[in-house]
């Protein structure tokens, strides 16, 4: 492949990746689907900040609790929200589930600023 030909190549993705980044007029599933990647990630960035925020409240035997909580909640994410015989992951559900335990998260995080935080309430829903 020529120099030229990689350029105009890249000038296509860039271009087509400006269009993807118009969410609100999206022009095809490929654009929607990389909308909705980007709204999955902003989720996914804000779930990880709440549990560090949480994690940094405990002491360490809640941190464990919290932890096993963590680990739990997202095995049961991945069963609910993809199926492995097909290799398909479904995208919505993630972001739903994740605006759900960032939910959750925060509710803790709040518990344990106002009252303290609760052992019991470690072990999520």
């Amino acid at each position: 492949m020529s120099i030229k030909t990689r350029c105009i190549i890249g000038g296509l993705l860039v271009t087509g990746s400006a269009f993807a980044d118009n969410c609100d007029r999206t022009r095809n599933t490929y654009d929607d689907i990389y909308c909705a990647n980007k709204v999955f990630a902003s989720a996914d960035a804000d779930l990880n900040k709440n549990y560090r925020a949480l994690m940094a409240k405990l002491n360490s035997s809640q941190k464990n609790q919290l932890k096993a909580a963590q680990r739990a909640w997202i095995k049961s994410r991945d069963l609910q929200c993809s199926n492995d015989d097909t290799q398909t992951v479904y995208v919505n559900c993630n972001l739903e589930q994740t605006r759900e335990r960032n939910h959750w998260l925060q509710e803790r995080l709040r518990e344990c600023q106002t009252v303290g935080c609760k052992s019991s309430a470690l072990f999520n829903r």
